[in-house]
């Protein structure tokens, strides 16, 4: 097995297994509708998700930037009070809530190409 860190999917194992779990599942294009979803609260899950999962070696490839783009974009627009629900009104405007969403923000940007 080649190692390259300490996380559990930096090694070819375990990037081989995630590669196989994408061929027989269809979340990587529930997460996309997810964010482009109406319901903010479907948006934050589908955000969720992908400061999971959305990393090298353990979402697929093919769609990792497309869809970190994706998730930034959504993060932003209810960190921005542009979504329809006002999700953070709802939460009143928590400390937490909002140091939560700011921090997949940030986690997400981070993992873009060209990202410091």
């Amino acid at each position: 097995m080649g190692a390259w860190g300490k996380e559990p999917w930096d090694n070819d194992t375990a990037a081989d297994w995630f590669g196989g779990l994408w061929e027989t599942s269809d979340l990587p294009i529930k997460v996309r509708q997810g964010l482009d979803s109406e319901s903010s609260d479907e948006v934050v899950a589908a955000i969720w998700v992908c400061a999971e999962l959305c990393r090298n070696y353990v979402w697929p490839i093919e769609a990792l930037d497309d869809t970190l783009r994706a998730a930034v974009a959504a993060a932003e627009r209810i960190l921005n009070g542009e979504d329809d629900d006002q999700y953070l009104e709802l939460w009143a405007n928590d400390a937490e809530v909002v140091d939560r969403l700011t921090g997949f923000r940030q986690a997400l940007a981070a993992r873009l190409p060209g990202a410091g």
